[in-house]
């Protein structure tokens, strides 16, 4: 089916400038793993278009030429190029410094360098002799070895580390794990008793064949470069089971908090434990369902969806349900409790990559900080110690 050309205008509206580019043929695209909405970009396709050979390796990717954000500052938790150029139309009011204010301050030394030229496959060969990260080598024999000219830490005959793909059929075929348990949110209304299929961690990283004889955990990373890190001992042993409590079913909907399923499970009591086994998990299914993948929302720029596989993290100290923080407190025993355990930030939508910490020493890191091609081809990329492709 023919589809019709459009113009790509860049998400610098909300900051005041647009910048609008010539119309792009779908018949002219060229290719792109950035995440889906930038794959007819304009920029993306000269650059494809001036170097053949990087379609569908690693630089062809946003984060050739756009930076993330700098760690050390208010948007310490956006690594991700495509989080960062997101803060433009939808900001973080949390955020105070360090977020972008244009389309010029998410380019990296190389974008900067590509847009100064001209944005023309022909301002991509003006600056190909240059260094323009100041690693020592120039942008064409850094593109020519696969290397990021606008990242100083990537350079020509630095190997990179090595990695394992793990696929659906090969997830889905490891011995399977079901859990019930409650996952309990900081910010957000309600809080869940739910059930999660899937796998285990600890099944995953075998399959890679990892050792983790001194290894000293994993990071698990969601497409858009959000991570969370978990130690050995929550990945090889049983977490404390958890406490069921039923919650009354208040008259008042803003007074109510917690999600049961229905029917609720066999033998399920008040203030008695559940009796499913809970492990560090990827679920790939909750309730029977299939995890709808993780995707960016246009109208909100927030991550949507959690799979097509999610970081399951039970509590470490099992404890009740509770209102969300922003909730309005109702003076009874189930307000917002500081000091219990919100397991649901430990959790991981969209999981796409697992880093066995640490990372062998003289290597580049695997491309963690976008993943959106890994969601894509519902794949789980396993790397760092002890791995070999």
């Amino acid at each position: 089916m023919k589809q019709t050309p459009y113009i790509v205008t860049l998400i610098t509206l909300a900051a005041g400038i647009i910048l609008t580019l010539p119309a792009v043929d779908a018949q002219q695209i060229s290719s792109s793993r950035a995440y889906t909405g930038h794959e007819t970009d304009l920029d993306a396709n000269n650059f494809a278009g001036a170097y053949p050979s990087i379609i569908g390796t690693r630089l062809d990717d946003c984060q050739t030429c756009h930076r993330a954000g700098i760690e050390g500052t208010d948007t310490a938790q956006v690594y991700n190029g495509c989080g960062y150029c997101h803060l433009i139309p939808f900001p973080e009011k949390s955020y105070l410094t360090g977020v972008p204010k244009n389309f010029g301050n998410t380019l990296n030394a190389y974008g900067r360098a590509y847009n100064h030229a001209g944005r023309t496959k022909a301002a991509l060969r003006a600056i190909e002799n240059r260094d323009t990260d100041g690693d020592g080598y120039t942008n064409r024999e850094e593109i020519a070895d696969l290397r990021y000219p606008g990242d100083a830490t990537s350079k020509p005959g630095q190997p990179l580390t090595p990695f394992l793909s793990i696929e659906w059929d090969s997830i889905i075929s490891l011995p399977a794990h079901e859990q019930s348990l409650l996952i309990n949110t900081n910010k957000q209304q309600f809080d869940d008793y739910v059930l999660f299929s899937g796998v285990k961690v600890k099944e995953v990283l075998d399959a890679a064949g990892a050792d983790l004889e001194r290894a000293t955990g994993i990071t698990v990373f969601a497409p858009d470069g959000y991570s969370q890190d978990f130690n050995l001992e929550e990945i090889l042993y049983e977490f404390p089971r958890g406490t069921f409590y039923h919650v009354p079913d208040f008259d008042d909907p803003e007074q109510r908090f917690v999600t049961y399923p229905s029917p609720l499970p066999k033998g399920w009591k008040d203030r008695e434990k559940i009796p499913d086994p809970l492990w560090l998990m990827i679920a790939h299914s909750r309730e029977g369902e299939i995890l709808r993948p993780a995707h960016y929302e246009a109208d909100t720029g927030r991550l949507s969806g959690a799979g097509p596989y999610r970081m399951i993290a039970p509590q470490n100290r099992p404890g009740r349900p509770d209102r969300g923080s922003k909730s309005k407190r109702y003076k009874d025993r189930w307000d917002f409790d500081e000091s219990l355990d919100h397991n649901a930030g430990k959790g991981v939508r969209g999981v796409c990559v697992i880093r066995i910490n640490p990372v062998p020493e003289g290597y580049e890191e695997y491309d963690w900080r976008n993943g959106w091609s890994l969601v894509q081809d519902k794949k789980i990329v396993v790397y760092g110690h002890s791995v070999e492709e």
